[in-house]
């Protein structure tokens, strides 16, 4: 199976959170952005990579594909 990337992201309308292994901080990452570097084929699982927590700055981080958030009814 081939890894999901920030294309298949944003078609689903998905979020992309990144955590700290270390401290679990927690932050959606920016998708427009990652694209507009990256590209709509890059993979997902490559982004962690890159990463650095800015609560503890390790750079042991998880990637994890989010559903949408709900809009009010």
């Amino acid at each position: 199976m081939k890894p999901a990337t920030l294309d298949n992201v944003a078609k689903y309308n998905s979020r992309l959170l990144a955590i700290c292994n270390h401290c679990a901080h927690t932050v959606e990452l920016n998708l427009r952005q990652l694209i507009d570097r990256h590209g709509r084929s890059y993979p997902v699982p490559r982004i962690k990579k890159r990463l650095r927590c800015t609560r503890c700055q390790s750079d042991s981080c998880a990637v994890q594909v989010a559903l949408p958030l709900e809009k009010s009814l």
